[in-house]
């Protein structure tokens, strides 16, 4: 049996006293904390990873400069209460 993708980033959290990821998609950066799956969500589906205060923001419009001292565009994030991720589109995550 497989394990739920958001049971193994809860758990890498967890060994770093961490409380937040970030998912990368194929066009998505996604910053949140991961809800808490140990015994408590029997009914989620091992697809999806949930998270609750999300930031999102295109890839393509974090950061649109090359020169040195560059500013990335931190405005362009839109903030969500509860976001749930199809783990066949992350590309990668970190635990920030």
């Amino acid at each position: 049996m497989s394990k739920n993708l958001g049971e193994v980033i809860n758990n890498i959290m967890k060994e770093n006293s961490s409380k937040k990821v970030m998912i990368i998609t194929n066009h998505l950066q996604i910053i949140g904390t991961i809800h808490e799956y140990q015994n408590k969500c029997h009914s989620c589906h091992d697809c999806l990873v949930a998270l609750k205060d999300v930031r999102i923001a295109r890839l393509e419009q974090i950061c649109t400069c090359n020169e040195d001292g560059c500013e990335c565009n931190v405005h362009i994030y839109k903030e969500y209460d509860w976001f749930n991720v199809s783990v066949n589109s992350i590309v990668g995550f970190s635990i920030v």
